[in-house]
């Protein structure tokens, strides 16, 4: 993962900084999506208890059942609208009494 700061003051030797972002690496993102699947994608934006406006982003892939015989595993829109909408309200619940820090950790 790739951790963002920005340096907000600079007292010194030392640079005070502050939280700007956490990404995935390209190489890894790449490696999680794979053909003959469904790719779902969700965001939502959630203030924090210290009173920070964070935008959370969560992708998720369909998975093949045990024993299934079919190649691809693809959703239907409809069930693509259903997860998404789970994800979000997930998100939007565990974040929304977190703080900065716990959401980072």
């Amino acid at each position: 993962r790739k951790v963002k700061l920005r340096v907000d003051e600079v007292q010194g030797k030392n640079c005070l900084t502050n939280f700007h972002g956490l990404d995935f690496t390209t190489d890894k993102l790449r490696s999680l999506v794979r053909k003959w699947q469904t790719l779902i994608e969700a965001n939502v934006t959630v203030k924090t208890t210290d009173d920070y406006l964070v935008r959370l982003f969560a992708i998720a892939f369909t998975k093949r059942r045990p024993n299934q015989i079919k190649k691809t595993t693809y959703a239907r829109s409809s069930q693509i609208r259903a997860i998404r909408k789970k994800m979000t309200d997930i998100m939007q619940h565990e974040a929304v009494g977190c703080s900065l820090s716990q959401l980072t950790t």
